[in-house]
């Protein structure tokens, strides 16, 4: 079947991830475990590792742009930029 979830999105990556969300839904001040790095690109998906983005690291959402894109995150204590577009890919489970 074709649908799309409840994000707009398609793929397999999205409906295996029960309880959990895309890092580009997370608001500020939240913070998410990393389950899973859904990138289709290789290349996209290495960089993302080599940031530090990792399964299993805590991710906080420190500001957002007033328009929304790009988003502040803390990682490892630093402080990273990166699109909304590129977030979509990192399913993470969020933390309360």
């Amino acid at each position: 079947m074709n649908r799309r979830n409840r994000y707009g999105r398609k793929g397999k990556c999205w409906r295996e991830c029960a309880g959990t969300v895309p890092l580009s839904m997370l608001k500020v001040g939240e913070k998410g475990r990393v389950v899973k790095i859904c990138c289709q690109r290789t290349q996209l998906r290495r960089r993302m590792l080599d940031m530090g983005i990792t399964v299993g690291v805590v991710i906080e959402v420190s500001r957002k742009a007033p328009l929304g894109d790009p988003v502040d995150l803390v990682i490892r204590d630093y402080h990273l930029c990166l699109r909304l577009h590129d977030l979509s890919g990192i399913m993470v489970e969020v933390i309360p």
